[in-house]
């Protein structure tokens, strides 16, 4: 085995002989090789960015910086590394701070030999199929705006029957999409009636998207940044209003200036779009560059499919806009998928496996999939959907902004809704 064969693995610890035996521990494993020692999250960081190592061994409690600290920015410099994070309590609390911080593994001291080697194998098999991203390729930082001349990408999460997933789609695939580009994204709920995204992320806020939409007028990057609340994943999210009678407060105006300001401002806006073809889900899937169509293999789903595509196609989105995607896909559902896309006449572009044992514990406990288990099929298929996502050009839009960057209004008398809208166009 060649040097450059070999996994070089990074120890963190804050106490010399917890360092030294760990080395010892490794010393004769032939395929692993110990690079850089670190006392402490602060010169962890400092010695990632240096010797880039396959695998850090990060122990979470050290003065200076703690080790969830050191994961969040040694994986802001380079997604690639796999940390390991150790500790002597293995609480769930300290298990979802990993895990949020983008750790890989978590292991309780004292660590056996034997599940060492385990996991330093493991995480680095997982690092193969994933490419290395480093924020100098980024085309925008974290602290800045979307580069100037270029626009964000929208993508409406949408089904037009509920049930399907979609707001846990959307959740998963914002956190993926972050994770895959280290670009700045934000996640809107655009559910204003029963939004969920709250919940789904354990998010707790008293501003909501109401805030933006009763000072439309003056809204701008700080009002916009005041409202946004921040997820543990650095994604932004835009909550929906607390209760109904709220949400009605909010037209599908309120929803074009604010969707063009977030384009403005973030490189991916994911929208939880409501089921319905009202005047706010229509204002949301005009203004997506993609709509990721989600269906299962249900008849009720697949007839309000193809009703979708059809209405699609008469309000003249193109078929590249549109990105179908089955959710839950399971092969005991009594259909077979190549049957279902010569009816509808539309090709499923990928399918999210199903675990509804995994995703319902993921949202009961507010941590998405995609950083509880990050290895599970389901969240590998969300992962490259985003990908996905992230490789695709900009289509057009159907509602142009205006000069001064604001979607064009109504004119007074216009007809309104899906029904209004096809009339116009004939």
């Amino acid at each position: 085995m060649t040097q450059s064969d070999k996994i070089r693995v990074m120890i963190v610890d804050d106490i010399v002989d917890t360092r030294d035996q760990i080395e010892k521990l490794l010393f004769f494993e032939k395929d692993i090789e110990v690079i850089a020692k670190a006392s402490n999250g602060r010169e962890a960081v400092a010695m990632a960015k240096q010797h880039k190592p396959d695998v850090i061994l990060m122990d979470i409690n050290m003065p200076e910086m703690d080790g969830i600290a050191a994961t969040e920015a040694i994986m802001a410099q380079d997604s690639a590394v796999q940390v390991i994070i150790m500790s002597v309590q293995g609480e769930t609390d300290y298990l979802r701070r990993a895990m949020l911080a983008g750790a890989r593994e978590f292991l309780t001291k004292p660590i056996s030999a034997d599940d060492l080697y385990k996991s330093i194998r493991h995480v680095h098999r997982l690092a193969a199929t994933r490419p290395r991203v480093t924020p100098q390729a980024s085309s925008s930082s974290d602290n800045g705006s979307v580069d100037s001349g270029t626009q964000g990408q929208i993508i409406a999460v949408f089904s037009p029957k509920g049930g399907v997933g979609t707001s846990t789609i959307a959740a998963n695939l914002a956190i993926a999409l972050r994770q895959l580009t280290h670009k700045k994204v934000v996640l809107v709920d655009g559910n204003l009636i029963f939004g969920d995204l709250n919940v789904i992320l354990n998010l707790v806020s008293k501003k909501t998207i109401v805030e933006l939409a009763q000072r439309v007028d003056d809204l701008d990057r700080d009002l916009l940044n005041d409202v946004l609340a921040t997820h543990t994943s650095q994604i932004k999210v835009l909550l929906a209003p607390p209760n109904p009678q709220t949400g009605e407060l909010v037209t599908s105006d309120h929803l074009r200036t604010i969707l063009e300001l977030m384009r403005r401002e973030f490189d991916y806006v994911v929208v939880d779009t409501q089921s319905s073809f009202q005047d706010r889900a229509l204002a949301v899937l005009d203004l997506a560059d993609r709509i990721v169509a989600l269906m299962t293999l249900e008849m009720p789903c697949i007839k309000n499919i193809k009703l979708f595509l059809e209405v699609a196609e008469l309000l003249e989105y193109s078929k590249e806009k549109i990105m179908l995607v089955l959710n839950k896909a399971d092969n005991r559902m009594g259909f077979n998928v190549k049957d279902v896309q010569n009816n509808i006449q539309h090709e499923v572009v990928l399918q999210i496996a199903n675990a509804p044992q995994e995703v319902t514990y993921s949202v009961n406990q507010g941590v998405p999939l995609v950083i509880a288990k990050r290895t599970h099929q389901t969240s590998r298929d969300i992962f490259t959907l985003a990908g996905r996502l992230c490789n695709v050009s900009k289509g057009v839009t159907d509602v142009p902004p205006s000069s001064d960057g604001r979607p064009p209004q109504k004119k007074a008398g216009q007809s309104r809704g899906l029904f209004g809208r096809l009339l116009a166009r004939r």
